[in-house]
């Protein structure tokens, strides 16, 4: 970079606050999973070939999803573990 671009650089970012990274909670609990987290949990050994790599995965298993028609049973495993989030975060901010 040319010594007046990074000059112009500097004076425009100026008192910028620096935003630091927060650090995760140890003790907090872990976030409740989506249904399609759920269904993949379930299904990725059978979508996983030898030799794949994890975007493909992520895409074949995508485009599963999509043609799925009944996912009522990962839903209701996926309200059931948001309950279980919701309860668990409020022991958790009481503790505090």
């Amino acid at each position: 970079m040319a010594p007046a671009r990074q000059k112009q650089t500097a004076r425009m970012y100026a008192g910028t606050p620096i935003i630091k990274p927060t650090k995760k909670e140890e003790k907090a609990p872990k976030r409740a999973l989506s249904a399609y987290m759920l269904w993949l949990a379930e299904n990725r050994p059978r979508l996983t070939k030898p030799g794949m790599s994890v975007t493909a995965v992520a895409k074949a298993a995508g485009a599963e999803w999509k043609n799925v028609k009944d996912r009522s049973k990962w839903e209701k495993q996926a309200s059931a573990d948001k309950e279980r989030y919701s309860k668990e975060m409020e022991v958790h901010k009481a503790s505090k």
